[in-house]
């Protein structure tokens, strides 16, 4: 089985991690026990543009799914991360300081942000959808962004 599901519109090739659970936010989880590894989808990633600049919380910093847990602007844009599990920052990704392209170049692996120790995954897993759903969802948008043009 392939690492990634994708999706092709025009020239731009949208990859989903598999073993990924996603919020319909664009946002990624990767549970490993009790702690997740947070980050943005490769379809957020490539809608918004190329990362400038990063603003974070704190490690040890309380979050809920579906909280705001910082900012990402972009070229194009600016917008929240929205945590899609609750939980205790335990760790901020420390190359985004000098290397925040990194969402842009490897969203799914060196261009994680957070890792959070789980405090409700049972709960937060109602939330989140696997890897085929969230492609489906993706070609969703993707055609509602093409319409807005």
């Amino acid at each position: 089985m392939s690492e990634y599901l994708e999706t092709t519109y025009d020239k731009f090739v949208f990859k989903v991690k598999t073993g990924y659970l996603y919020s319909r936010d664009d946002f990624w989880a990767r549970v490993d026990g009790n702690i997740a590894l947070i980050g943005v989808s490769d379809f957020l990633q490539k809608s918004k543009g190329d990362v400038a600049f990063l603003e974070t919380v704190e490690p040890g910093t309380e979050v809920r799914q579906g909280q705001e847990i910082g900012r990402i602007e972009t070229i194009k844009a600016t917008f929240a991360i929205l945590s899609p599990v609750s939980g205790k920052v335990i760790e901020v990704n420390g190359e985004m300081d000098s290397s925040s392209y990194l969402i842009n170049e490897d969203p799914y692996g060196a261009g994680w942000i957070y890792k959070i120790e789980l405090s409700d995954f049972e709960g937060d897993r109602k939330g989140l959808i696997e890897e085929g759903a969230y492609l489906e969802l993706v070609k969703q948008k993707i055609v509602e962004e093409m319409e807005k043009k």
